[in-house]
């Protein structure tokens, strides 16, 4: 979730984007104060007075960070190098690569909490060479998107960079962007 950026703020209460409460995971009807350490981080404010609403506009208890990263896959013939940001299933919240078409590899967690990474879009855009997958959109992290470059034949190799964008599904402002490498070598 993140927190309204304008309009009421409270610290308890049911209402998902008003909620201080429920923004931390807490349930609505908590024990909270304003002096609590992680409603101080929440509003950014280490020490001294606290303005509700105003310091907790558009504020989120959900941390976004993904990382610059490169795939290098090779094989005798064919060869492919896959990058997967997963949203949705058992892999919600992380990247993942796949060599070859085998296996999907762990390589980071994106989301903090994970239970939230179904909640983001992620907009591509190759700045080299070609990939499979889409780009030049904004794509929901819940269907786990996937970006790959291939190649057949003896002594061929194919290489793209990806430059990527997340943000919050419904909202406008970026959290973070990185470039992905794909590089893949048919030996």
């Amino acid at each position: 979730m993140t927190l309204n950026s304008s309009g009421p703020i409270s610290l308890g209460g049911s209402t998902a984007g008003q909620s201080i409460n429920l923004e931390l995971g807490k349930s609505a009807t908590a024990t909270v104060s304003l002096n609590d350490t992680d409603v101080r981080t929440l509003a950014g404010v280490a020490s001294g007075a606290i303005i509700v609403p105003t310091n907790f506009y558009g504020k989120s208890n959900v941390l976004v960070d993904f990382i610059d990263y490169g795939v290098f896959a090779a094989g005798f013939g064919y060869s492919e190098a896959a990058y997967a940001i997963f949203g949705a299933g058992a892999a919600n919240g992380q990247v993942y690569e796949a060599l070859n078409g085998g296996s999907y590899m762990y390589v980071q967690q994106w989301c903090t909490p994970t239970s939230q990474g179904g909640n983001y879009e992620v907009y591509a855009s190759v700045t080299s060479g070609s990939v499979v997958g889409t780009v030049n959109t904004w794509i929901a992290t819940s269907g786990n998107p996937a970006w790959l470059v291939d190649i057949s034949g003896s002594g061929n190799s194919v290489f793209a960079t990806l430059a990527f964008q997340v943000r919050r599904t419904g909202t406008a402002t970026v959290l973070d962007t990185w470039t992905v490498d794909l590089n893949a070598e048919a030996l």
